[in-house]
């Protein structure tokens, strides 16, 4: 990985957070593209003080917001020529019944967990592609479900963010199988993983101690656990053109989210909701 240039999503905690700092000492060029820049600071200053020869770039970027998406990828494109790995991780996991939106008024989960993945994918397509070889890597679940494409922001069914969350780790699995098939025979590789469900992470902070401590108990997986599979996908030579494919401790699992009439239509929302058809046809001009 030395010299290899990797971006990571929400690295500031959690599985991100060790994703970004064993990258970091395998002594790649690591871009930090976080909403809490100073969190992203003391995240690069800690993985610097481990690995003094560590090179760190910390940037923001909201995942849940389009247009901070545009000005990440505008800055990014500005500074970098080349990307060799990208890792989607920045994710939330809402609670309650009561609807939360982005601030382009979309349903807060999907737009964090679905729109950010497809988003900025397409953002640094170009620069991935440009490498003839490079990878991406995104963080989903097994927990995933209720998939419902005629309504994915629950405009027509009870608001659960529960399932909201279940459905946009379904639809991460599905946009990898897409940008996979887009990508065939590019060099870039797409793939998907499981972390396993890991208590201690930032999408439980809103869970009481208590919970937490009983889920750690019945198998939960540590952080370190968690963070492995995707490191080993955007690292190891084991995993060189290998693309299309679920992961969870490294083993290839079956995804029953397989349906390529599914997953167009899921790319066509995303392309419609985020407007990127329109706006790539404008050739992304940074403003």
């Amino acid at each position: 990985m030395k010299g290899k240039l990797v971006v990571v999503t929400g690295p500031t905690s959690g599985i991100g957070k060790k994703i970004a700092s064993d990258i970091g000492n395998m002594d790649a060029n690591l871009v930090l593209a976080c909403r809490d820049i100073n969190k992203g600071r003391q995240v690069a200053e800690e993985i610097i003080q481990r690995n003094n020869t560590a090179i760190i770039d910390v940037m923001h970027i909201d995942m849940s917001d389009i247009q901070s998406i545009k000005e990440f990828a505008c800055q990014f494109r500005k500074k970098y020529s080349r990307l060799d790995v990208l890792v989607n991780n920045a994710g939330v996991n809402l609670t309650g019944k009561e609807r939360q939106n982005s601030v382009q008024g979309i349903e807060l989960t999907f737009a964090t967990n679905v729109l950010g993945y497809y988003l900025l994918t397409c953002e640094l397509l170009e620069l991935l592609k440009s490498n003839g070889s490079a990878r991406i890597v995104n963080v989903a679940s097994t927990f995933a479900n209720d998939v419902n494409l005629d309504d994915v922001q629950f405009e027509h069914r009870p608001y659960d963010a529960m399932k909201a969350y279940a459905q946009s780790k379904a639809c991460d699995r599905m946009l990898t199988w897409a940008f996979a098939r887009r990508l065939e025979n590019s060099g870039v590789t797409s793939n998907a993983m499981a972390p396993g469900l890991t208590p201690d992470t930032g999408l439980f902070r809103s869970m009481p101690v208590k919970r937490r401590l009983e889920l750690s108990k019945g198998g939960g997986r540590s952080i370190e656990d968690g963070a492995d599979t995707a490191v080993w996908l955007a690292s190891s030579s084991e995993t060189d053109g290998i693309s299309g494919k679920f992961f969870e401790k490294r083993q290839e699992i079956a995804c029953e989210f397989r349906d390529v009439e599914a997953e167009e239509k899921l790319w066509s929302i995303c392309e419609e909701l985020t407007g990127y058809k329109k706006y790539a046809a404008s050739n992304r001009k940074c403003q």
